[in-house]
């Protein structure tokens, strides 16, 4: 595919540009925050195209590069190609096309050394060691077959849901008590986390790395710890009150869901429009418990306590696959919407539109 000339934008245009961008974007969604671009004539980092028809796009290209045994490595690669992207003009798909081209051809002639990696192969569609990363606005889909030509994959949605009112259920399935976790709960909470990662790994959303029980442990230990994190899980009754095991055994954990306040929301933040913004960290169900009403009962606790705390009219927000099958309907039916799609493509992977 040929695409539009390069183009060196002058302030002015720049401004322009920007400024047409967000106001398409916040016509498609107002809860989108557009954050500055970052770069001004001249910068090195800046592509820019333009097309003959006054279509025209640009981009601040940034690599960086995350520590394996990092929690960030858990749902990044270990190096990143990223690009932070504006497309005007009456051909925004043409536009963005263009910018795609001229980014992976960049990526192609200037690579860099790949990062060693943690020796685990590749199990989902996402770029374990080293990919290119672009975030967009996900109801701007005239983008999405200029992403898709290009080979680039969507893997996360960042979905919110405005306002914490009481869902419609609001019942608690019988023979299940929802509490605050505890330090004893800390090993189960652990498999359970072991376990959406592992999901999540296949369908793109997340990479299973060799530290990750201990980072998990430590950072699980610390969550439920702190008396600003909501920590929530989802146990069977105690067998005495339900007559049908010896009294004493050990409580089943369900199911887990975990909440960040605002004070501790910050990298999310700034993604939308509107506040104060509390992030849904994880909610984990049993294979055996699901489709009972587990999640549901524990996504309504954790939003009755950001009540309580944060107000009715906080942003609650959260990351899941794309491609995860139990997760996009679930998250619907909790009110919850996409607002920003990460698509990734390893770098080794096809550098131009397939064919």
């Amino acid at each position: 595919m040929t695409h539009g000339p390069a183009w060196a934008p002058d302030a002015d245009d720049l401004a322009a540009l920007e400024a047409e961008h967000c106001a398409r974007v916040g016509a498609l969604d107002p809860l989108v925050a557009v954050p500055d671009l970052g770069a001004a004539p001249g910068d090195e980092r800046l592509l820019a195209v333009r097309l003959a028809d006054g279509s025209r796009a640009a981009g601040l290209v940034t690599v960086g590069d995350v520590g394996a045994d990092s929690s960030a490595a858990l749902f990044r690669p270990l190096r990143e190609h990223r690009l932070r992207a504006r497309a005007a003009g009456p051909d925004v798909p043409g536009a963005v096309a263009a910018l795609l081209s001229a980014w992976s051809e960049r990526v192609a002639q200037d690579p860099g050394t790949p990062p060693d990696g943690d020796g685990v192969p590749q199990v989902g569609p996402a770029p374990r060691d080293h990919g290119t990363v672009l975030l967009w606005p996900s109801r701007d889909v005239g983008a999405v077959a200029a992403l898709a030509a290009h080979g680039m994959r969507p893997t996360v949605h960042l979905a919110a849901r405005r306002g914490t009112a009481p869902g419609a259920a609001g019942r608690v399935p019988a023979g299940v008590v929802v509490r605050d976790a505890t330090p004893d709960d800390v090993p189960a909470l652990v498999e359970h986390q072991l376990a959406e990662l592992a999901y999540d790994e296949l369908v793109g959303a997340a990479r299973v790395r060799p530290g990750s029980r201990a980072l998990l442990a430590t950072q699980v230990a610390g969550a439920v710890a702190n008396p600003a994190t909501t920590f929530l899980v989802a146990t069977a009754a105690p067998a005495d009150e339900r007559g049908d095991a010896p009294a004493g055994r050990a409580e089943e954990v369900l199911g887990v869901v975990a909440v960040e306040p605002p004070e501790r929301s910050g990298a999310v933040a700034g993604t939308v429009t509107t506040g104060p913004v509390a992030y849904l960290v994880l909610l984990h169900v049993t294979g055996a418990a699901r489709g009972a009403g587990v999640g549901g009962t524990l996504v309504d606790a954790a939003l009755a306590r950001v009540r309580e705390q944060v107000g009715e009219d906080a942003v609650v927000l959260l990351h899941h696959g794309v491609l995860n099958p139990l997760s996009a309907p679930f998250w619907a039916r909790q009110g919850f919407r996409p607002v920003l799609t990460t698509w990734e493509l390893p770098v080794s992977g096809p550098v131009g539109p397939t064919t």
